[in-house]
């Protein structure tokens, strides 16, 4: 099936839509006058019952009908379109006539005593007249006694002439605006296409390879502007052509001119008609006399429609309002303006020599912005298009590389005639370079064996560092571990410390993580045991402080692990670690350890951080035990939520317990209460746990009575970097 045309499409759209339109009008216009005709009889009935009302409203009271007759007669008699007049009482009697006479009937039926009481009327087929009528009934009431009916039939003659009348006339009507609308929409169809066809026709011809073809352009609406945007670009295209056609002559006059400067006059002509431009420049950065920088035009054409305002061919200083193209330029990208659409300072500039609008292109010769070359419109405000852009910097880049084939050839002429000058200073500097080399090679052997002894000395100054460190950490642990022990023990166990400082220093070097510790702990161990055969009233206090030993410098080493880095792990595992490490003194003192882990997701915490603190946690429980009489000695670890967003770790004890006065003062820098049990590391604890967003809490009933401590975190945590 062949397609149908834009406009007999148009056209057919139109006239469908005005169709439409006009059904919906008859659709909603013919109910209506339906409407209005049945509202005409009933208003029309409701007259003719009201009149009979008040004749019939006296007979009622004597029950002579006489009158009631004659006015019933009266009225048909003087209105061909009442059909028929009903009196009727609730009893059933009736008085009936119609155009034949009266009569009167003794039951007639309900259907003439509505049981509601109110008036109504409505388009039927009467039996008892046999004849289709509009029927309109109102109630007959007086002196408040209801009475009965009165009827009022209307003959539909009148009303269905009138309604086929309004039928015809609206169809009438339909068809005028139908074939109207048709015609419209031919009209308007072929105004609204034709345009198109052109710019169709237009762009065929432009496929074809005619630049020359334009589209009519006379419309103010969309189509006329579509059409104008096709003729700037076709323009835009012609020139690109145009100019790629002097690209191409450039490109030969160049390779053949024994005259550079001549060949860049021919050029700049040649692509400023092309480019269909007033004023053709080639501008050269350079320096003045004071070292300033400046820009001078080498070369200019003017079009002869544009004489009078000839360029100015000297030094133009590179401030007054041109800068931001300076910039630009010599940022490789390319200025195109219209210079209605510049700030003023520039404006001005190019107002006052007659120009529109403008592009400038920049020149790189060797790498480097030498300068550029600008094009001037004077007769219009043009859009510069990117086929003009890419072709004027095609010329550019051209005319770059002959100035740099220029220098080129300049440089090998200038080297020729000074050849054998630069030989010899070629030779003499490949002698210098040769002599430097070697220095430097001198150089570099020494460089490299004092830079591998100070590597050694560096590492070995390293060691040292963290031999000393580790020492001077240990004794200040040992020294307050044994904070109360009866001066000859301290001797003691400063002297073996000293007897094995180089061993001691070597595994603290070596092993950081204190996997080597334990060994010189243990040989440690033992010869404080044979010392502790010769001091019995001491050997149990010299366990617990070997044992101190190696819990506070396990945890010496645990403070040195990186922190502040979030890692997700499973807190159970973190709090047994912790356990981990007092292992062999909660079973030496007969702690009871009781594990009360509820099911929680894996957290992002701090992991030594948190470690840290639980190990010091348990180890002041551990102190509170000790100090308590012998019996149930039990530490109690709980970990659960505390609430949606938090978990919470608590190390409870039945140990000595806090005081009240003591426990306000738990967590302050320096407090420690050794004999409490309840004083090692709290400090930094507390403040560690509110950089990872949380707190640790303290709580005691009294002396004798244990203690809890509790440490809450985010389960998702944070490091908190003002604290």
């Amino acid at each position: 099936m062949p397609s149908i045309g834009i406009a007999r499409r148009t056209a057919l759209w139109s006239w469908l839509v005005t169709l439409a339109t006009l059904v919906v009008f008859l659709v909603v216009l013919l109910p209506w006058q339906e409407h209005t005709l049945l509202k005409s009889l009933e208003s029309k009935s409701q007259s003719v019952a009201i009149s009979l009302h008040e004749v019939a409203a006296s007979a009622a009271v004597n029950e002579d009908y006489s009158s009631v007759v004659d006015h019933c007669k009266d009225l048909l008699d003087g209105d061909d379109s009442i059909a028929y007049l009903v009196l009727v009482k609730n009893d059933g009697f009736a008085l009936l006539q119609d155009h034949s006479g009266w009569r009167s009937a003794q039951h007639l039926g309900s259907e003439w005593r509505p049981a509601l009481r109110k008036p109504s009327g409505g388009i039927g087929y009467v039996p008892l007249f046999k004849t289709r009528a509009f029927d309109y009934a109102q109630p007959f009431d007086y002196s408040g006694i209801e009475w009965g009916w009165i009827h009022v039939g209307l003959s539909l003659d009148k009303y269905n002439q009138s309604l086929s009348n309004f039928y015809w006339i609206t169809f009438g009507i339909a068809v005028g605006c139908g074939a109207l609308s048709l015609l419209t929409s031919l009209v308007y169809a072929k105004l609204l296409v034709d345009p198109i066809l052109n710019l169709r026709e237009t762009v065929q011809r432009l496929a074809s390879g005619d630049l020359s073809a334009r589209a009519a352009s006379e419309r103010s609406d969309e189509l006329g502007s579509l059409a104008t945007s096709v003729n700037l670009m076709t323009a835009a295209l012609l020139r690109r052509n145009q100019i790629l056609a002097s690209v191409q002559f450039a490109a030969q006059r160049f390779l053949g001119a024994a005259d550079l400067d001549e060949a860049i006059g021919d050029v700049l002509e040649r692509i400023g008609r092309a480019a269909s431009v007033g004023r053709a420049y080639l501008v050269q950065f350079e320096r003045d006399k004071a070292g300033q920088p400046v820009m001078r035009s080498r070369h200019a054409w003017t079009a002869p429609e544009d004489a009078a305002q000839r360029p100015d061919g000297g030094a133009q200083s590179l401030q007054g309002g041109i800068e931001r193209w300076v910039e630009t330029l010599k940022g490789r990208d390319i200025v195109a303006t219209r210079v209605s659409e510049i700030p003023q300072g520039e404006r001005a500039l190019l107002e006052a020599a007659g120009i529109r609008s403008t592009i400038a292109i920049a020149v790189v010769v060797d790498g480097a912005c030498w300068g550029f070359m600008r094009f001037d419109d004077c007769k219009e405000e043009r859009n510069w298009s990117q086929a003009e852009r890419d072709s004027l910097e095609a010329a550019a880049d051209m005319l770059g590389a002959a100035i740099a084939r220029q220098r080129a050839q300049n440089a090998l002429l200038e080297a020729k005639a000074n050849l054998e000058q630069r030989v010899l200073d070629r030779t003499e500097a490949l002698r210098r370079e040769n002599r430097e080399r070697k220095e430097a090679e001198s150089a570099l052997v020494r460089a490299s064996r004092h830079a591998g002894m100070a590597e050694v000395a560096t590492g070995v100054l390293h060691n040292v560092g963290n031999v000393l460190n580790s020492v001077n950490v240990s004794a200040t642990v040992v020294r307050d571990t044994l904070q109360g022990s009866e001066v000859p023990t301290l001797a003691r166990i400063a002297r073996l410390l000293a007897d094995h400082r180089d061993d001691l220093g070597a595994y603290l070097t070596a092993d950081p993580k204190g996997r080597l510790i334990p060994e010189v702990l243990e040989a440690l161990a033992l010869q404080l045991g044979r010392e502790h055969e010769l001091l019995r009233t001491e050997q149990e206090q010299l366990s617990r402080n070997i044992e101190h030993i190696k819990e506070i410098v396990v945890m010496q080493q645990n403070y040195a692990r990186v922190s502040g880095i979030l890692e997700r792990t499973q807190i159970a595992d973190l709090v047994g670690e912790a356990v981990q490490m007092h292992s062999d003194g909660l079973k030496r003192h007969n702690i009871h350890v009781v594990r009360q882990f509820s099911e929680i997701p894996m957290v992002l915490i701090d992991k030594h951080k948190v470690l840290q603190i639980m190990v010091n946690l348990i180890q002041n429980a551990k102190n509170a035990l000790e100090e308590s009489p012998s019996g149930d000695r039990r530490i109690v670890l709980s970990v659960k939520r505390a609430s949606e967003g938090t978990f919470c770790v608590s190390v409870e004890d039945n140990g000595v317990g806090i005081p009240p006065e003591n426990l306000t003062r738990i967590f302050s820098l320096g407090f420690t209460t050794r004999k409490a049990g309840h004083g090692f590391g709290l400090h930094s604890g507390a403040i560690a746990a509110r950089e990872m967003g949380g707190t640790l809490l303290a709580a005691s009933a009294g002396s004798g009575k244990g203690a809890l401590f509790t440490l809450e975190l985010p389960i998702n945590g944070e490091i908190n970097t003002h604290e």
